[in-house]
């Protein structure tokens, strides 16, 4: 992922935070009180990192995965009883997990 990706993919996420902030305050949930809120917006993006991989992986390569692990677990000479042994994950476990990766 290139540099610009990344810092699109945050910005993005900045921007989120920033204006959901701005309505709740303007809708009178809460009160800002800082002179920049900015650093409440990095505050909340940073803590938000840790569970999003927006900022290492993008939506192509999740959609990659997903089909990666499909072909996978469908292919039995590639996916046979030692598999869930080595990954830790059955097939079936892998399709949960592939259903929740992005289509692309």
């Amino acid at each position: 992922m290139s540099g610009g990706e990344k810092s699109q993919s945050t910005s993005t996420l900045r921007s989120i935070i920033r204006n959901a902030l701005e309505e709740l305050e303007r809708d009178g949930e809460i009160v800002i009180c800082s002179s920049s809120p900015n650093h409440i917006t990095d505050f909340l993006n940073d803590r938000l990192q840790v569970l999003t991989p927006t900022d290492t992986i993008t939506s192509v390569e999740l959609a990659g995965l997903r089909s990666l692990v499909y072909h996978a677990i469908n292919d039995k000479r590639f996916f046979d009883w030692e598999m869930p042994t080595l990954t830790g994950l059955t097939a079936e476990e892998f399709a949960n997990l592939a259903a929740k990766l992005p289509t692309g």
